[in-house]
């Protein structure tokens, strides 16, 4: 497949998809893939991620929307190292979000070009 049709199919250029995977490194895991499956119509997009031995994995029809499943199904219900917040995974901008004040929500910072927790630069 090439880079041009991977650019149609979804977020090969965002900058929020190598931030999730440094994301993902940042909840223990020791590996990351992302495989596409085109024996049939449409084009699948997996993306998977290894703790140990245990292995998860999201698919989505895109690269980027697969990876936001994956980070979502890891991050969400979580508990915040720092905070102790339950965490919450969320791809937009930084921001208002539901019920922040009891949920440690890591979002988008586009300054910082990463993926930055609710309770970043706050005291515990």
């Amino acid at each position: 497949m090439t880079r041009m049709t991977l650019e149609r199919l979804g977020g090969v250029d965002d900058p929020r998809l190598p931030a999730a995977v440094v994301l993902l490194g940042h909840t223990g895991a020791g590996e990351f893939q992302i495989r596409y499956c085109e024996e049939e119509p449409p084009i699948i997009w997996m993306a998977c991620a290894r703790w140990g031995r245990r292995w998860e994995a999201a698919a989505a029809m895109t690269p980027l929307r697969a990876v936001f499943r994956l980070c979502d199904e890891v991050i969400d219900g979580g508990q915040c190292t720092h905070c102790q917040r339950p965490t919450g995974f969320d791809p937009d901008e930084l921001g208002r979000v539901p019920i922040a004040s009891l949920v440690c929500w890591y979002r988008w910072n586009p300054r910082r070009g990463e993926f930055q927790r609710g309770c970043h630069g706050r005291e515990p």
